[in-house]
């Protein structure tokens, strides 16, 4: 595969590639690529509607270094995973605004719920990050920006799809752009009746539904004298049946299946709800004094989850005579978290370097209600930063980042970065980047029914070395090696009695600090390949070593992913793109390959439609032992800009 992706530049023929755009993620202000010695990925809006995906994580999961776990369709609870690091080890921003769920059991963000609809921007940034995003940002940080005014006047953009499992999305934005005023609102409705989140294969026939409506807004005012303040935020509904873990089978075997509701009668259903509720709100604003150019903001993220379980379950299994025992599942549960930030920041240029300095408050708070108890508790972490970043001659650049963060309950941690690109020749440019980072327990994982108040912060190093060439702007490819190490990872341990559930019930498993080191190491490799005019290749290849893990809660991934994306002009007005994406030992699940193709037909200058089909040869796979995925799915659609 090495060789044949190294040797697709020599059949490139003409292509210009954007080599050096501006970069928002990977240092505190805004960079060119070219000056970045960490690895970032960045998608844009031409991007997402030539793949056509209506799930982001669909996209994202051909990403190199990038895999996804995902238990159901539309709706369901989804992880992300960078280099094999978890949801739980990466911090997302939306808008600049920390949407990392402080009420759920880990501190992280469930992608199932977003749809690409107006999203204009993805910046992927890997690598231990804690020295510029604090805690959590062990494995990297993925940066979302909606829709935003780029274009002078007032526009409207409109896109309305339809297909399988009567799945239906709508989005409509309006935008205004003048010398000193941008805005943008968009909103978004999407609702499917879906298929069976626990996989049909083992007898699971009941759909799980979705629905989801979101607002969100971007503004920005120039000021006399040049200052400019600004505002984004969003708010989101969304209800959704699922399927609970327990309806996995542990020993392998179909946990339900018709037959089992006719064993347990008319009152069975597999269905529980969850019902969630988002918003989000950023306030800044930047100016300047005398050499220091200044950004001030203040932000505040809420999230409400709510599960309500109320059906006959299957209870215990018996392996000798294959058979579960009834047992009433019934619960109601509400999960509250908020979040409060600030953050200062200044730049002043020092000769030919440039510091940046500032400090950082964020408060979060966990309140739990309903069956499984009443539990409310908060914490706060305060931070100062300061980053240099200084060009060592015409053809390098050295960064280097120190935070130091003081928590409410674990007291002060040090974290630094630091990166290196050197430009060798022209189109040869290599990068490196070592840090390290940590991530503090969860007040889940430390006051809740399973937790553990005595748990401390993970604490982890990181190293990555990567080399770019541009082949006279017809092709690029990039290779990247990593290594991340994290020591006493917080697992559940089975075994362990250290919280209340182990006192009341009797019975071990509570969450544990687990002594020892996790490591992964790999490789990803990249190209663009512009085979003539009409005709362009991509690639992502990753491997990833999960050899040496101390605890089962470090993600397992694939050792293998394959993303190929071939892109073709059919016809004066026709594009066609085909995916496909392969994965390949699995710790514990079969190698699979699924193939996307998406057809768009311009039918005026700013109006196109679209035909998309899922899984083209529907491949019958798993991407969480047990729970489902679409079988082959047809969907139509239609974006207009007017």
């Amino acid at each position: 595969m090495l060789a044949l992706v190294a040797a697709l530049p020599l059949m490139a023929q003409a292509q210009d590639f954007a080599l050096d755009e501006i970069i928002v993620t990977a240092t505190f202000e805004d960079t060119p690529l070219s000056r970045i010695g960490s690895t970032v990925t960045v998608v844009d809006e031409a991007d997402l509607q030539s793949a056509g995906d209506t799930r982001l994580v669909d996209y994202l999961n051909r990403l190199p270094g990038v895999s996804v776990t995902t238990r159901g369709g539309l709706g369901s609870n989804t992880g992300v995973f960078l280099r094999g690091a978890s949801q739980n080890y990466i911090a997302v921003l939306v808008d600049g605004i920390d949407v990392t769920d402080p009420s759920s059991t880990q501190v992280s963000y469930d992608f199932g719920q977003l749809t690409t609809a107006g999203i204009s921007r993805i910046e992927v940034l890997k690598g231990s990050q804690s020295a510029l995003y604090g805690s959590g940002a062990v494995g990297g940080v993925i940066s979302i920006t909606t829709r935003k005014a780029t274009e002078p006047g007032t526009h409207q953009y409109l896109e309305a799809e339809g297909g399988s499992y009567s799945t239906g999305l709508l989005t409509y934005s309006l935008t205004h752009k003048s010398d000193r005023i941008e805005a943008a609102v968009t909103a978004s409705r999407v609702e499917t009746k879906g298929f069976s989140a626990a996989e049909e294969a083992d007898g699971n026939t009941e759909a799980d539904g979705y629905m989801a409506n979101k607002l969100s807004f971007n503004l920005a005012v120039t000021l006399d004298g040049g200052a400019r303040l600004g505002a984004s935020g969003f708010a989101s509904h969304a209800s959704g049946d699922y399927d609970a873990q327990y309806y996995v089978d542990p020993n392998g075997g179909p946990q339900f299946t018709l037959a089992d509701q006719t064993l347990l009668g008319d009152g069975f259903t597999p269905d529980e709800v969850q019902t969630t509720n988002t918003a989000g709100l950023r306030l800044f604003g930047e100016f300047t004094t005398g050499a220091l150019d200044h950004t001030l903001s203040v932000s505040t993220f809420q999230v409400e989850r709510r599960y309500v379980q109320s059906e006959v379950g299957l209870g215990d299994y018996d392996v000798p005579s294959d058979t579960y025992s009834s047992t009433l599942y019934a619960s109601d549960n509400t999960y509250t978290g908020e979040r409060l930030s600030f953050d200062y920041q200044a730049g002043l240029d020092l000769g030919t370097g440039r510091l940046v300095f500032g400090a950082d408050y964020a408060r979060e708070t966990y309140d739990q209600t309903g069956t499984y108890g009443d539990l409310a508790t908060s914490t706060w972490v305060a931070g100062v930063f300061a980053e240099m970043a200084q060009p060592l001659g015409a053809q390098t650049d050295l960064s280097l980042a120190v935070r130091r963060d003081d928590h409410a309950r674990f007291g002060g941690f040090t974290t630094a970065r630091l990166a290196l690109t050197h430009r060798a020749a022209d189109g040869l440019t290599f990068r490196a980047q070592a840090g390290t980072g940590y991530r503090a327990p969860s007040n889940y994982e430390l006051f809740s029914f399973y937790g553990a108040p005595d748990l401390q912060p993970e604490q982890s190093v990181n190293f990555d070395l990567g080399v770019e060439k541009v082949f006279s702007d017809k092709a690029l490819l990039r290779a990247t090696a990593f290594f991340l190490q994290v020591d006493d990872l917080i697992d559940f341990d089975f075994g362990s009695t250290s919280c209340p559930a182990s006192d009341v019930t009797g019975q071990p498993g509570c969450y544990a600090q687990v002594a020892g080191a996790s490591r992964r190491t790999g490789v990803e490799v990249e190209g663009e390949f512009a085979l003539s005019d009409a005709l362009l290749l991509s690639a992502a290849y990753t491997y990833t070593d999960s050899a040496t893990n101390a605890s089962s809660a470090w993600g397992e991934v694939a050792r293998h992913q394959l993303a190929l994306n071939l892109t073709a002009d059919l016809a004066p007005a026709m594009k066609g793109t085909l995916s496909v994406l392969h994965a390949a030992d699995r710790p514990t699940l079969p190698d699979y390959t699924v193939v996307n193709a998406t057809m768009t037909y311009d039918l005026t200058d700013k109006t196109e439609a679209y035909l998309r089909i899922e899984n083209l040869f529907d491949e019958q796979y798993q991407l969480v032992p047990g729970y489902g995925t679409s079988d082959r799915a047809i969907y139509v659609g239609l974006r207009a800009q007017f």
